[in-house]
Parts: C-alpha cells; structure tokens; sequence
C-alpha cells in the first residue's frame, strides 16, 4: 500500500489527478427493471426457500460477518470510535451487531472485525470487557485497515497542530487487500468458508438474514449489493449500468448532467461476496477526497468497497429500507434509529423463538 500511496501522492502533485477525475467516463445509465431483484416477502414461498438455502449453508460452516469499525466517525461528534458507542440500552453498536448474529446464527458464526489504527485498541478493549457479548471469542477475528497521511491541496504532507503527522484510513475499499494480508480470508477459506456477510459498524439494520445469503447463492453472482428506496432529498450511491455492466456508482462520481432521480433506489453499503473472488488483486478507482482539518483545507486518498462492482460480478438486491437500513451518522439520528432498533429487536427475538418452538 506504501507503493500505491506514493504513486497517488506523485500524480497528485503533477496535476495529473485531479477532483475532477472522481467523475466517471463512459456510458452512465439507470438500471434496467430486471436488474433490481426484490426480496420477497418473508410469509413467502419464496422467501422460504431463498432462507433454506442460506440455512444450509449455514449449517455447513461457510458463512462469516464482516464489520466495518476502523472509521474516524468525526460527524458522530464523541471523540471515540463510534462502535463502542452505548447507542440502545446501554449496548453497544458493535454489541448489538455481535448479539444478533449470535441469535440468529449461532455462537460458532466466525466474525471479521476490521478496524484501523484509530479504532483497534479501543474495540479490542471493549470486546474484552463485555466478554465478548456472549459470542466464542476465538471465533471473533480482528484485523486493521491501511492509513495514508493527508496533504494540503499544494501536495504537501498535513501535519496536525501538535506537529504530528497526520493518518486518515483510506475507505473500506482496502478491506480484501487487508483481511489477505492478516491471513484471515485464507483461513476462512481453507476452513470451507464461501460466503462473506459486510457491513457497517453504524447500521444495525444489516443483521445476517439467511434469504439474503440464499438469493446471493441462487444469483450465480461474486457480490450481492442490497439497495433500498430512495426518501425525498437523499443522496448517495447508487446501482447504475456503465458502459452496459451493472455497477455501483458514488454519488459524487455521476457524470454531470446525470438525472440521479432516475434511480429510485440507493445503495446501502451492505454486501454478500464470494470469498474466493475477493482472493484476488483489484485495481480500484481511487478518489481525491477534500475536508476540513481543524480549520485547515485537507486531501485525503479514498477507494471504496462498493467499486469491487468494477471487478466483480454484482446483483442488486432491493430490501425494506426500514428493516435492513438503520444507519446513524449523528447523535442527532439517534432517536429515530432507537425506536428502529427496538422494533427490531422484538422482531428478532419473535422470529428466533418461533423457529425454535417448530
């Protein structure tokens, strides 16, 4: 990665890479209709088989959750890593996500922590004092992100105002090369494992739901993009067709001019992969990212996890936005989301007990 940053760095201060570079070329257009998939409905037959088959797979030890916890979380306004926060009865986000995965797959479910300089001694602690939410603490598996120092937009290296260097974690597009690199994707997969569950820390609503797991399977695809209806005003990501391949698109990297009405779903940032696909090297855009550092103009280096859709076959998947996406960006987000995470949590805990009554 030290590489790869240096060459950035290089084409940066040659203005040969610009912010305007984040824009996509090619042919940009909407999804077509048969390329958004809706969940069925859970009374379903459907359903009901799309669940069997994730069951199984289950059974057979190839599942594994992954959790995004290596972001800086700087809009959250805490000053610690936003996964340890008591966001629902005093539990922890990355508590809550631990718990259900245990509900509603067992203790042995092998869990994949990402986390980054910023946030690894911090949730190391926290798993450590909660005794790991009930969950098998060797199958709880914690590897760190890459961090790349920050410039000034005149190329040269940020420094913070105690003189320090300055780190920022380069998205969550490094997550493959990261989880290589631990040696954990080679584990997982020499111990049967073929199917990665991921998501953000910050999104309760993205439990393991086993139909999910069975469309992914049943779809023939190496990624599986769960996107959701758009609400008036929101922005973001998208699923799109680019040069006629499905593909995620960031919300910045739409061509001008483009219609992102168009699209009637966003982009939820959680995935199924095959985890032999990710066993792979991937060439992924990169992005030139500007904001504000105590005060000061800062670039940072970004690539993100959605554009594995460059490389990689991909499904879109469209779910209950109320279900399957509770995402909290701010401590001002947090009562809505908290009457969300309640009514999920009843759900959950109904669901495991009528199944454990059959």
């Amino acid at each position: 990665m030290e590489q790869i940053f240096e060459q950035l760095v290089a084409r940066f201060r040659a203005g040969s890479w610009t912010v305007a570079d984040n824009i996509l070329t090619g042919q940009v257009e909407a999804p077509v209709t048969e390329d958004l998939v809706a969940l069925p409905p859970r009374d379903s037959a459907e359903y009901c088989k799309l669940a069997e088959i994730g069951r199984q797979a289950l059974l057979r030890g190839e599942l594994g959750l992954v959790i995004l916890a290596g972001g800086m979380a700087t809009r959250f306004g805490w000053g610690k890593p936003k996964g340890i926060f008591p966001v629902y009865q005093d539990m922890s986000f990355l508590g809550w996500k631990i718990r259900w995965a245990q509900l509603l797959c067992g203790p042995g479910l092998p869990i994949f922590i990402m986390t980054s300089f910023h946030t690894d001694a911090a949730i190391r602690a926290h798993l450590a004092e909660h005794g790991y939410f009930d969950h098998v603490p060797e199958r709880i598996h914690i590897f760190q992100q890459y961090g790349f120092r920050r410039l000034l937009p005149d190329g040269s290296f940020f420094s913070s105002s105690s003189g320090a260097e300055d780190h920022a974690t380069p998205g969550h597009g490094d997550f493959p090369l990261a989880m290589r690199d631990s040696g954990l994707l080679e584990r997982f997969l020499r111990d049967g494992g073929t199917t990665l569950l991921f998501s953000n820390v910050d999104n309760l609503g993205a439990t393991p739901e086993l139909a999910v797991v069975g469309f992914h399977r049943q779809s023939g695809m190496a990624m599986t993009a769960e996107v959701a209806a758009k609400d008036p005003g929101d922005k973001g990501g998208a699923p799109a067709r680019v040069n006629g391949r499905r593909q995620l698109v960031e919300g910045f990297a739409f061509p001008v001019g483009f219609d992102q009405e168009s699209i009637p779903v966003f982009n939820t940032a959680t995935y199924c992969f095959c985890a032999s696909a990710l066993n792979s090297q991937f060439d992924l855009p990169w992005y030139i990212v500007e904001k504000t550092v105590e005060g000061t103009a800062i670039i940072q280096f970004e690539h993100l996890a959605g554009d594995l859709s460059v490389n990689l076959s991909c499904a879109f998947l469209t779910v209950d936005r109320n279900d399957r996406f509770i995402p909290v960006k701010s401590q001002a987000d947090l009562a809505v989301a908290q009457v969300c995470i309640a009514k999920k949590h009843e759900w959950l805990q109904n669901s495991c007990q009528q199944q454990a009554g059959e």
